[in-house]
């Protein structure tokens, strides 16, 4: 994962520096499709405690982004917040931690930069294919009987995908894109502040679907 992010970075910056200044700004409208899992090893009893779950969520996005003459295009996107939803079980055990456990996170500050490599035309619009890098803090706001608590954590997502853009028939200089998207984000791996701790580790998938509208100038 971290050699593909760096070839990403590369790329991005090595484009970056072909790109003539048409500049670009917009917003998102994404259907976001998460799919999570993850394994708790409980203290002393070292029981593994599996599970997964899905999560749909509607969220915005701004973005700017930059295109040349080739219609290779280099964009920064951001959204502040995106719920993970929530997941709740209930444990009896001799170890005196029995009762329920919700294991609840969000993504915050998501940060993607991102190329679209054009490579056709039809039916007026231009496909393109789509390949970044997202940044964003895992935040943990778990409820757990036993008291303990997991760290936020920093991670990194390579994103790959398809879209479609075109200018709106109304409006100087307004247009259109679609995207379809897929993010594999780095595994969640941390141990609870208890004493002896517990351990988590959890893989996180993002599908999107993302409708913007923007404006050229």
């Amino acid at each position: 994962m971290k050699k593909i992010t760096s070839i990403v970075i590369f790329l991005l910056f090595a484009t970056a520096q072909t790109v003539k200044a048409d500049f670009a700004v917009g917003i998102t409208g994404a259907m976001h499709m998460f799919e999570a899992s993850g394994t708790e090893t409980t203290r002393q009893s070292a029981q593994k405690n599996t599970g997964s779950h899905d999560e749909d969520a509607v969220v915005p996005e701004l973005f700017i982004e930059a295109s040349g003459d080739n219609g290779v295009t280099v964009g920064m996107s951001y959204i502040p917040t995106r719920e993970l939803g929530n997941k709740s079980r209930s444990d009896t055990n001799s170890d005196g931690d029995t009762g329920t456990y919700t294991a609840k996170a969000e993504l915050d500050n998501v940060v993607q930069l991102y190329v679209d490599v054009p490579f056709a035309e039809t039916f007026g619009s231009t496909v393109y294919g789509k390949v970044g890098i997202q940044h964003a803090t895992i935040t943990t706001l778990e409820s757990l009987n036993s008291g303990s608590s997991y760290p936020d954590e920093d991670v990194l997502g390579l994103t790959v995908g398809l879209g479609a853009k075109g200018d709106l028939p109304y409006g100087n200089n307004l247009f259109y894109k679609v995207d379809l998207t897929y993010t594999n984000f780095d595994d969640y791996t941390a141990d609870s502040d208890s004493s002896p701790a517990n351990k988590l580790e959890a893989e996180l998938e993002d599908t999107a679907l993302k409708l913007s509208v923007g404006y050229k100038f």
